[in-house]
């Protein structure tokens, strides 16, 4: 700003010798660049909050934050926080008071996140004047993981500390499930693989001119293999489906087509227990069409007509139940079957889960397929229900968005 009225000066003056301009004038228009800057500089002050050092470890830099600056601070997404040299909160912003769930104000942060890696942090700020790059982890009723930053700032010649921090919870929660992911079909996969190795040998070795135990072994290296393939084909699905979860498809899917193709699919399954699939009397074709994807939602009526076959004693029914509601479409998938433990039914849509009775009905199950329901029927904006009694059977309830040419 003075550097601006020193040249804004000089040119005045240097225009009015050229010029032969009166040096009254010149003065005039002098003494308006004054007035200007003054009053500037007045306006400059109202807005001056506080002047803070921003400390390194090398040297200090003096900066202003203004009404502007206060602002960002306050509309930042990632919860920042100024504390005094007695770990008291003097400012904080939406996104910290959201985080601990209250107005953090006067508040001791090392009460509000108890955390020894921050204490310590805090304390290098304050009295080493030292910047610090920390990780640390804390307990509100889930774990959380934060990454911080703290900076030591001086405000009216104080010790302070200014709190920058990053929630990477979700990110470290869905780097384990990742890993989990990535271990349990490793361990389905060596199941089958073991036993393949297994027989081979055999069959190479003490059954070499066993015929009937070569082909029962063949039988059972067989059916290992198409177990393998299931959980590789079904591991595909899942990744698909989870890498498009969050784009909804919009297209005009007719659900008789989709259950009549799952249906032809599965049906020799259900004949070899003599399972009859009905529908119910109230369908009509043409008139359940939904937004979606038909590939997906088919893959939908595979899996639950694949799992109610699995669990339902031989001769029994399994109905496919529709119902027309204002803005969504709902389907039912009901079986009589051996039902599901009710500890169990939470955690039965999870990757991998069986419960323990599930284990004896479907040992070359890969453990996926209502885990690959629950993610296409989020990815089409819907919802999921699932109501059993051991004993009597298990409802699955599945409520999808109505098409609409207008939508």
């Amino acid at each position: 700003m003075i550097l601006f009225l020193l040249i804004s000066i000089l040119i005045t003056f240097f225009i009015a010798v050229a010029m032969k301009v009166p040096l009254s004038f010149a003065l005039i228009v002098i003494s308006f660049y004054v007035l200007i800057y003054i009053l500037l500089s007045k306006r400059e002050d109202k807005n001056k909050k506080f002047i803070v050092r921003v400390g390194n470890d090398t040297r200090r830099q003096d900066f202003i934050i203004s009404e502007k600056d206060k602002s960002i601070f306050n509309q930042n997404s990632n919860p920042m926080l100024i504390v005094d040299s007695t770990y008291n909160i003097t400012a904080s912003n939406v996104s910290f008071n959201s985080f601990i769930g209250k107005n953090a104000k006067d508040l001791n942060l090392s009460l509000c996140l108890r955390s020894n890696e921050l204490n310590d942090a805090l304390s290098v700020a304050l009295n080493n004047d030292k910047k610090s790059d920390i990780s640390f982890m804390i307990y509100d009723q889930v774990h959380k993981y934060i990454q911080a930053q703290i900076f030591p700032i001086k405000i009216k010649k104080q010790n302070y500390a200014l709190v920058m921090m990053i929630d990477e919870t979700s990110q470290r929660v869905a780097e384990k499930v990742k890993s989990d992911f990535v271990s349990n079909v490793s361990h389905e996969l060596k199941t089958p693989l073991t036993a393949i190795t297994g027989f081979i040998e055999t069959i190479n070795g003490p059954a070499k001119n066993d015929e009937k135990q070569k082909e029962k072994f063949l039988k059972i290296i067989q059916n290992e293999a198409e177990r393998m393939q299931r959980l590789v084909n079904d591991t595909l699905s899942l990744t698909r489906v989870e890498e498009s979860e969050y784009q909804t498809p919009n297209e005009e899917v007719d659900l008789w087509i989709c259950a009549n193709s799952a249906l032809d699919s599965v049906n020799h399954l259900a004949e070899k227990k003599q399972i009859k699939i009905l529908f119910d009397d109230n369908y009509k074709d043409g008139r359940y069409h939904v937004k979606g994807n038909q590939d997906q939602i088919t893959e939908v009526f595979e899996n639950l007509l694949d799992n109610a076959i699995t669990y339902s004693e031989a001769q029994t029914q399994i109905k496919i139940i529709f119902l027309m509601k204002e803005i969504s479409i709902q389907f039912q998938v009901i079986d009589q079957g051996h039902g599901i433990p009710k500890e169990d039914i939470v955690r039965v849509s999870e990757r991998f889960y069986r419960s323990k009775s599930a284990n004896q009905y479907k040992k070359n199950s890969s453990g996926l397929g209502l885990a690959i329901v629950k993610h296409i029927v989020n990815r089409h904006a819907g919802t999921l229900h699932i109501a059993s009694e051991e004993g009597i059977g298990s409802t699955f309830t599945i409520n999808l968005p109505r098409f609409s040419s207008n939508s």
